[in-house]
């Protein structure tokens, strides 16, 4: 209750900030992000579809699809098949370009934005939620204040390559799970079943849900991983004005809005961060606009 009273206290004494454009847009971002997730989904049935029917337009999943004569490859599978075969193959290099440049440019929007994991992560965890509304509460109570090491995020990305390299197995084909559910997804839909891969897909899904986190999305996923590389000083950010920050005691309700259990305000949000936005929906709700995305940050923002 103090909390709360100081929240109250401290946002009235605060100055408005933001544009209404911009705060109708966190406020709908989300909406938006939603959108786009059904989007990539409908877009993985579509591929199938249209292969049935035969129409070439669009063939592939996402490890390797090509749009209209257009290759786009998952820098991860690129990395590996490059590795294995030792050889540069050019139209592999040229298919990862796209997807890293839209990581260079926004981050690993990929992630809470297209893959289907994510997706389907994100939706089992509201039911989660529901079915163990007090288990719920209580992590939320233990939001953190201090963002994980990059360090183990990094081990664990290299040992990946390492054992494909090591013993010529391609390892990331079977770590990509949005590759996976995408390949599932076209052989289900084709009469073609589905593999076991599937069960162990699911099986992470099922396990993160009950334990209510996202340890594969935040430290093991090598699609995620490799895409937090490709991260500069202009890339897509998240930016903390400390001065219109109107949170007060242990209030973090930017910490407990994040899907990864990261802490939005403080240093090292960088590289698990996947830029979805809801601690800024949150910040929307009850601060006045602390949190902000932009390209770089300013000298107000604490470093992240």
């Amino acid at each position: 209750m103090r909390d709360q009273q100081l929240l109250f206290t401290r946002r009235k004494k605060l100055p408005y900030s933001m544009t209404m454009v911009n705060r109708k847009f966190y406020n709908r971002l989300n909406f938006y992000r939603k959108l786009f997730q059904l989007f990539s989904l409908g877009f993985l049935i579509l591929i199938p579809v249209l292969i049935t029917n035969q129409i070439y337009a669009i063939i592939g999943n996402l490890y390797s699809v090509t749009i209209f004569g257009i290759d786009i490859v998952d820098p991860a599978m690129a990395l590996q098949t490059t590795l294995l075969t030792r050889e540069f193959i050019t139209v592999l290099i040229a298919g990862a370009l796209i997807p890293i440049i839209v990581a260079l440019l926004f981050g690993k929007v990929f992630c809470s934005w297209m893959c289907p994991f994510n997706t389907f992560s994100e939706y089992w965890q509201i039911i989660m939620r529901k079915i163990f509304p007090n288990r719920w509460r209580l992590i939320q109570r233990e939001t953190s204040k201090i963002n994980p090491k990059p360090l183990t995020y990094w081990v664990i990305l290299i040992a990946f390559f390492l054992l494909s390299l090591i013993f010529g197995f391609p390892v990331i084909t079977f770590l990509s799970f949005p590759g996976i559910l995408s390949s599932e997804i076209s052989h289900l839909i084709m009469g073609m079943g589905v593999g076991i891969e599937i069960l162990v897909v699911f099986g992470v899904i099922l396990a993160e849900g009950f334990l209510l986190k996202r340890y594969w999305c935040k430290f093991i996923c090598p699609v995620g991983g490799l895409l937090g590389i490709f991260r500069t000083p202009k890339t897509l950010r998240l930016n903390h004005n400390e001065g219109n920050c109107s949170c007060g005691g242990a209030l973090e309700p930017c910490g407990t809005s994040c899907p990864l259990g990261l802490a939005p305000k403080h240093e090292g949000l960088y590289p698990h961060c996947f830029n979805c936005g809801l601690c800024i929906k949150t910040c929307e709700k009850t601060g006045f606009g602390a949190l902000s995305f932009g390209f770089g940050k300013n000298s107000k923002d604490k470093k992240n």
